[in-house]
């Protein structure tokens, strides 16, 4: 900060020596009419062969330098107040146009911001570390976003072909024990799909590949979507309530809203312990809430979003369909609201209205 405290004070000279110069005119009114008084009444009367006044120069002294002080003091406060709010703003432009391109930096989407240059050689420091650091950062991000895309793509495949051949291996005859293993390797398999299409699906929300938005009537959507989940309710209701006095018109990506929604109705499908029971989803003004009955009690809300955590050790899955939803909430400047009211599971959305 050393050149920097250098041109501050420089310009603060500066500053003080224009405004002492434009003050001159009073230093001289000053003088006249309080230290050089009293001389110039002697002078002007010896001129003139007259008796020489009484002279008051100890309180013209007195007077004269208090206030001289007080202009000094008010030239040195007025230089600071301008050096501070005009020449400072300025010197410090820079570092502000630094600080807000950073700020609005955003890894997954913008290029390296252009850094403005300057003549301050901290700040000219701190552009350069910043910009290599970004470049640094790009780079590793766009090597993480290709090893999580490849290494699901490529799983993809064999997850397959071992599916297939399970399929191939029910079909031989197989005693009792031998179904029951082959039954829990295709489970595994399943579960294996699932993982990574979750895993794929996190990676490329977190990498903000879904940018087509759209403006979407909530309303409208989750009733065309809610046929799709009668062939998992198995004696259950799946009951929309809607509660709107408007309608409710959001931006967001369809794709993600529908995964959404899927995860937030399956997981109350799937985690409702008991049977002819109702899973509501109830539609407000700017929110949604889907819940289910449960005798579990409350889910541990510091686990619940966490990848691989449930919430709940009882629940079974692969702990990602929250995490999902967290993350495509997050994605969209949403916020998700789980609470435990009259023994039922409740997960609430705010969304953003338009």
């Amino acid at each position: 900060m050393k050149s920097l405290l250098n041109k501050s004070l420089s310009q603060f000279f500066i500053c003080v020596v224009i405004i002492l110069f434009l003050s001159a005119p009073l230093f001289y009114l000053l003088t006249k009419y309080f230290y050089a008084e009293d001389l110039i009444d002697v002078i002007e009367a010896t001129q003139h062969g007259n008796k020489i006044p009484a002279l008051d120069l100890e309180e013209d002294i007195v007077i004269g330098m208090t206030i001289q002080l007080l202009l000094i003091f008010t030239v040195l406060s007025f230089s600071l107040f301008i050096t501070l709010r005009i020449i400072t703003r300025k010197l410090w432009k820079p570092f502000d146009d630094t600080l807000q391109k950073t700020e609005h930096f955003n890894l997954a989407q913008d290029d390296i911001p252009q850094f403005p240059k300057t003549n301050i050689k901290e700040f000219d420091r701190l552009n350069h570390s910043l910009k290599k650091l970004m470049e640094r950062d790009k780079n590793i991000y766009r090597i993480q976003r290709e090893f999580a895309e490849n290494a699901s793509h490529e799983l993809q495949t064999p997850i397959a072909i071992t599916r297939s051949k399970l399929d191939l291996l029910m079909q031989e005859q197989l005693n009792e024990r031998q179904m029951r293993l082959v039954s829990s390797l295709y489970d595994l398999n399943t579960r294996m799909g699932h993982l990574n299409r979750n895993l794929l699906l996190l990676a490329k929300i977190e990498n903000a590949q879904y940018t087509k938005m759209e403006f979407i009537e909530l309303g409208d959507f989750i009733r065309d979507s809610l046929p799709s989940y009668d062939m998992f309710l198995h004696g259950l209701s799946l009951i929309l309530i809607d509660e709107r006095k408007n309608s409710s018109t959001i931006r967001a990506n369809a794709i993600l809203l529908s995964c959404l929604l899927n995860n937030l109705i399956i997981n109350a499908i799937r985690h409702t312990v008991s049977l002819n029971s109702e899973i509501r989803i109830i539609l407000e003004d700017g929110r949604v809430s889907i819940s289910n009955e449960s005798d579990d009690g409350p889910l541990d809300e510091g686990a619940l979003f966490l990848r691989f955590r449930s919430g709940n050790s009882k629940l079974v899955g692969n702990g990602l369909g929250l995490a999902i939803v967290k993350s495509i909430c997050d994605y969209h400047g949403w916020k998700i609201q789980y609470s435990f009211l009259n023994k039922r599971h409740v997960f609430t959305v705010f969304f953003k209205m338009i």
